[in-house]
């Protein structure tokens, strides 16, 4: 008998993954292969589709049969009712880019998008640290700074599907230029961007000079799991690297707590490999400036379901799309 699935597809700035996912939420399936975001925008969208299909040839192929739907979660501000993608960090030609009807005309099925914060937020609501919650933030902290809401037991769009930009929320009015164009958000300093930002302003270095090997990975880019062994080794600079950037959070996550009091606040990502270098400032500023009752009941804790987390959740949406709320009148 063949089993009943989804098909997740998690795009980030380097790479792909598609998996097939049980209705229970397990990945029976996954498969990896290079995003090439460099591209032109019809050629990232095209090579989306072209690893989708691959997955459903090599489904079929492992006896499962066709999948009751497919989700597609990419980086960036996008409406998730149009399925236009404004802008992506990750892929400078994606603009207003319809990606949706893109894929849906290579795929031949119907495909829904979704970001890839809110699908990370899906996944772990579906099978990981937020299971049985019904009210839920979720950071994601890589290359940017990523946020899914749940209210309710349920994602929160907003109007054009595109709430819940937690990263870009201000935590320093006057503060560092963030890649969104505006300055002093959360990405700005909680992000492995915002993070190497602090080390060049620490040492007074230009941006993007360069920095010490022991601050890079083998291919010579900054690394925060570097300076996370940094950190462990007690070294000076990277420890107070991190507790600034704790800081800067620990006010994000206050404003947060004040304005959704969340059962559940999870962070995930690359930073989040950090966290025990960043919880002692990011408590105290916790505590300092959300309304202690609030501040005593909520949990803060690491998402479970790592790089699955995705796919997982590209699979939940796909599995319940979004409804589009009635339009108010002018």
């Amino acid at each position: 008998m063949k089993r009943a699935w989804a098909l997740g597809c998690d795009m980030g700035g380097t790479n792909i993954r598609c998996a097939a996912v049980s209705l229970d939420g397990d990945v029976l399936m996954m498969r990896r292969g290079p995003s090439l975001a460099w591209r032109a925008a019809r050629a990232v969208a095209d090579n989306i589709a072209e690893q989708v299909n691959t997955l459903l040839a090599d489904a079929k192929a492992g006896g499962l049969g066709a999948p009751r739907a497919i989700g597609v979660a990419v980086p960036g501000p996008l409406n998730v009712f149009s399925g236009t993608v404004m802008a992506a960090p990750h892929v400078a030609a994606w603009r207003s880019f319809p990606l949706r009807a893109r894929l849906e005309a290579k795929i031949g099925r119907r495909v829904i998008v979704e970001n890839d914060a809110n699908a990370w937020a899906c996944g772990e609501f579906w099978r990981g640290s937020a299971r049985g919650r019904r009210d839920v933030v979720l950071l994601t902290l890589g290359t940017g700074v990523g946020g899914g809401l749940i209210v309710g037991g349920k994602l929160v769009h907003g109007r054009s599907g595109m709430a819940a930009e937690l990263g870009h929320v201000t935590v320093e009015p006057d503060g560092m230029p963030c890649d969104c164009g505006s300055h002093g958000c959360l990405e700005a300093y909680a992000s492995t961007s915002g993070l190497r930002g602090l080390v060049e302003r620490r040492l007074g270095l230009a941006r993007r000079a360069p920095l010490k090997s022991e601050m890079l990975d083998v291919e010579g880019n900054f690394s925060v799991r570097a300076m996370t062994t940094l950190a462990r080794r007690h070294d000076r600079l990277a420890l107070e690297i991190f507790a600034l950037a704790g800081r800067y959070l620990g006010i994000a996550i206050a404003s947060f707590l004040n304005v959704f009091n969340p059962e559940l606040v999870v962070i995930g990502g690359g930073m989040a490999g950090a966290l025990s270098y960043m919880r002692k400032t990011m408590m105290a500023e916790v505590r300092e400036r959300a309304f202690t009752a609030v501040a005593r009941e909520a949990r803060i804790v690491r998402a479970a379901l790592g790089p699955r987390g995705g796919v997982v959740g590209a699979a939940y949406v796909a599995l319940n799309p979004p409804s589009k709320p009635p339009q108010s009148g002018r």
